[in-house]
């Protein structure tokens, strides 16, 4: 069964409500089951439907209804919440709690714990930010917005020197990688942090949001215009405006300020892709 239908049928087996609401969930588990019965835009399940729910979850799922409520897993690991039955994904605990994936750039180690760790191009390490800022030995750090990017990093078409001669490349994020973590990351490191972002309102503002943000990373201004007179991109421009403009009409950074008359010279977004090498074959 699926979490929330787990959840959801624990939620009924000890409420004292005769009737539920007729989620989608419960709506097809009362069909496919025949335990409980449509009442109108409601469903009403009876004691004997709750003994059956009980039943079902134990032989099913390992679960003793009579014994577990429906929050029991959260905060739990997901080997801990093996305790209350046998999924151990009913745990809201992330898998990669304070995980980010960091990297350095091409023929540059990794400096962590006092050691010089060497990476396959493409490659990245996966840590706890909170070990990496106790024992990153780097001086600056590089911010990647976009996950090819930063896999990619060694493929960028312009120079990343100006982000130090060897920066902490860092992932901002994603599903797997949370946003927060990596800048909790930054905050901790307290080291001047560049940014290689998507050139979009939402990607400027994602570097005017850094903390210790120092500069944004882009090609010279010509690529960065022929980029720009290439592209197609109006929707994506205009889709981030209503979040971003008034934060980007009163940017205070010189390079955001700039970069931002660029783009609205041109009306479009450009993703860092752009400025990848193209693939052998």
């Amino acid at each position: 069964m699926e979490k929330g239908l787990i959840l959801s049928l624990l939620r009924v087996y000890h409420s004292d409500k005769p009737r539920q609401a007729a989620t989608v969930s419960l709506t097809q588990f009362v069909d496919d089951y025949n335990i409980g019965q449509r009442v109108g835009a409601s469903l009403a399940f009876s004691a004997a439907d709750r003994e059956a729910i009980g039943q079902l979850l134990l032989s099913a799922e390992g679960i003793d209804a009579a014994t577990t409520q429906p929050g029991q897993w959260n905060g739990l690991s997901r080997t801990a919440s093996l305790a209350h039955g046998g999924n151990e994904k009913m745990t809201d605990a992330a898998v990669r709690r304070d995980r980010v994936a960091i990297k350095a750039l091409p023929a540059r180690s990794l400096l962590l714990d006092g050691q010089r760790i060497a990476l396959p191009l493409g490659a990245n390490l996966d840590l706890a930010w909170p070990w990496v800022a106790a024992h990153c030995g780097h001086t600056s750090a590089l911010l990647v917005e976009n996950w090819e990017a930063f896999e990619a990093v060694h493929q960028v078409t312009f120079d990343l020197s100006r982000a130090g001669d060897n920066p902490l490349v860092v992932f901002r994020g994603s599903p797997v990688y949370r946003p927060d973590h990596a800048l909790a990351l930054l905050e901790a490191l307290r080291l001047p942090v560049f940014a290689l972002v998507d050139y979009d309102p939402a990607g400027l503002a994602i570097a005017q949001g850094l903390p210790h943000f120092a500069g944004l990373m882009a090609p010279p201004l010509a690529e960065l215009e022929n980029g720009l007179r290439a592209c197609t991109n109006h929707a994506r421009y205009r889709s981030q405006l209503a979040q971003t403009q008034a934060m980007l009409d009163s940017a205070a950074h010189p390079e955001i300020a700039a970069s931002w008359k660029v783009l609205q010279a041109h009306g479009k977004a450009l993703p860092q892709e752009y400025f990848l090498m193209p693939k052998a074959g």
